[in-house]
């Protein structure tokens, strides 16, 4: 899946730069100029490359951690804390949502 597709993109990435250095005809005793075909070139600039995104992914990360961090405590504290009234929010929410549904069915039955 992702492997394979990251390799062919890779190979494909490699195959391009080798065909530019074809088209271009660099020489290869000019020494202001750097071979991409040079091992130590075309890794760093894999490498290089691949920097920006490890460091997006590794904040993507530690956000989702961080995030379902939060979610856990207000789970908790929704569930277990307790207000004046010995009530948690679940069920003073419950307990509100009982006279809103006896609510409506009050307005609908007239008085006699």
């Amino acid at each position: 899946g992702k492997g394979f597709a990251i390799g062919s993109a890779v190979l494909t990435a490699l195959s391009l730069l080798s065909a530019y250095k074809q088209q271009v005809n660099i020489d290869p005793n000019d020494i202001t100029v750097f071979g991409v075909g040079d091992p130590l070139v075309l890794s760093g600039l894999l490498f290089g490359a691949m920097l920006p995104l490890l460091f997006a992914a590794l904040t993507m990360i530690s956000v989702g951690k961080a995030a379902a961090e939060i979610i856990q405590e207000v789970r908790h504290q929704f569930n277990n804390h307790k207000n004046e009234k010995g009530y948690t929010l679940r069920s003073a929410i419950e307990k509100a949502s009982k006279g809103i549904a006896i609510s409506p069915e009050e307005d609908v039955i007239p008085d006699s």
